[in-house]
């Protein structure tokens, strides 16, 4: 049976490589869109989009409603977090900017996750990835460093919470520039690790990271 896949998260060259892999694997996809997207040559019976806002619970919900609607189910969703870059310093923002941002990169990620894993809680199973790309940087501002630090603690958090559920959460990271690769190393994490879902459970504190080795979560939080 063909997966039914939500891959939602930062429109961006990783989101776009993640969900033309995913079709190219047979997976029925469901894809939000926010902002600008290009997806190129997809699967147009394989792949449908539905436009999100970040800001809005109730999007959120409708994305999930159109998913059951779209698959009759969802076995598997992939959230993708990419820092915004800013354009000017922290002491320079606009309040109107800092609101947006906490708007589309905190509360649009719980918005999301929370109707994501009420739906797999309900069906009794389903797999969420969540997924952080932060490209190395010796001085971040405090906005993206907001952005990063609050995704890395939801995802840990949600390893913990639900690890006695019959969800299976799995965290990737990277913070190479390398979205073909990473896109293959996500997918075929998941296809492997299919038969091992109560071992990844068991594992809520682990992020596997691409390429293996980088010591990422030191770095986060200093």
């Amino acid at each position: 049976m063909e997966k039914a896949c939500l891959v939602t998260g930062k429109s961006g060259p990783l989101l776009v490589e993640i969900v033309r892999r995913a079709a190219a694997r047979h997976r029925q996809t469901l894809v939000t869109r926010s902002g600008r997207m290009d997806l190129g040559q997809v699967d147009d019976e394989s792949t449908s989009i539905i436009s999100w806002n970040r800001r809005s619970a109730l999007s959120a919900r409708s994305v999930l409603l159109h998913a059951t609607n779209l698959f009759g189910r969802l076995d598997e969703a992939i959230v993708i977090f990419a820092p915004a870059r800013d354009s000017s310093t922290f002491h320079e923002s606009s309040i109107v900017g800092i609101e947006d941002r906490i708007d589309a990169e905190v509360k649009g990620y719980l918005y999301i996750l929370r109707e994501t894993l009420a739906l797999l809680v309900r069906q009794g199973a389903g797999r969420v990835a969540l997924v952080l790309q932060h490209p190395p940087e010796e001085l971040q501002s405090p906005l993206e460093a907001i952005g990063v630090g609050s995704f890395a603690a939801l995802a840990e958090s949600l390893g913990r919470y639900y690890r006695n559920e019959p969800v299976t959460i799995q965290r990737f990271r990277t913070e190479v520039d390398d979205a073909p690769g990473f896109a293959d190393f996500i997918l075929d994490r998941l296809d492997s690790d299919r038969r091992l879902a109560g071992r990844a459970r068991r594992s809520g504190g682990r992020w596997i990271q691409y390429p293996a080795g980088f010591r990422f979560l030191e770095r986060v939080r200093k």
